[in-house]
């Protein structure tokens, strides 16, 4: 598995080849990866506003990738909440969950700082 499929989003492989449905868990951390790249490129694209690189197109890009984040942190949470549901049927506390999500979010905020 390549991080272009985690990105994508795509079913794993088990090791006979077969293709198996994502699990819950597998599908939030997928979308946390998602929502981490988006926002990688959008910070990359916000460093060029206010240079020669600043241009009707690149805000262009800047909206749609904003638009795009704001729909992968609505699927990722949807997700959240079904793995939620799934894991406290099975008896895993919401606590792991929400350190999770907590650590992915100190994560993002870290990366925005440090550029």
């Amino acid at each position: 598995m390549s991080f272009q499929d985690i990105e994508a989003g795509r079913p794993i492989n088990s090791r006979r080849g077969v293709i198996r449905k994502q699990d819950p868990t597998q599908a939030v951390a997928s979308g946390i990866f998602q929502i981490n790249t988006a926002v990688s490129t959008f910070q990359r694209l916000v460093n060029n506003l206010g240079t020669p690189k600043d241009t009707p197109e690149l805000r262009d890009k800047l909206h749609k990738t904003r638009l795009h984040i704001g729909q992968l942190v609505k699927d990722t949470s949807d997700k959240l909440k079904q793995a939620s549901e799934t894991d406290h049927n099975a008896g895993v506390s919401v606590s792991d969950l929400s350190l999770l999500h907590f650590s992915t979010h100190t994560h993002t905020q870290r990366s925005i700082k440090c550029s």
